[in-house]
């Protein structure tokens, strides 16, 4: 049996060649992109209204009057939730407004981040 080698020729070289420029552009190009979101996010969180470890900015979505209470949520009920985690130990401006801090101290004390209605009746 014959031994083969294995030879490189031009045309070889050229289309490895051009692969490998293609994957290093390809590279380039994701961390760039990659970059750029990171910029707008760190952005978006520096400009937000809240404090910087606020990853989601705040607005009214739901009224209290419907369960369960989530983040977006405003209103009566939620104030006695805030005033219930605040007896827990849990420092929450009673504001009525169901927001990152209110959200971080439900998952802590509850562990998950909504409250449901049969729970809410728990602590009213």
């Amino acid at each position: 049996m014959k031994k083969e080698t294995f030879k490189l020729d031009n045309k070889t070289l050229w289309i490895g060649g051009g692969l490998a420029v293609t994957l290093a552009g390809f590279g380039l190009w994701y961390w760039m992109k990659k970059r750029k979101e990171k910029k707008q996010f760190t952005t978006s969180l520096t400009s937000s209204s809240l404090s910087s470890s606020a990853v989601r900015s705040f607005s009214c979505m739901y009224p209290d009057t419907r369960f369960p209470l989530k983040f977006g949520t405003c209103g009566s009920n939620v104030k006695k939730l805030q005033a219930y985690l605040n007896k827990k130990g849990h420092v929450l401006d009673v504001d009525g407004k169901f927001g990152p801090k209110t959200e971080s101290a439900v998952l802590k004390v509850f562990g998950v981040k909504t409250v449901s209605q049969e729970k809410f009746k728990t602590i009213s």
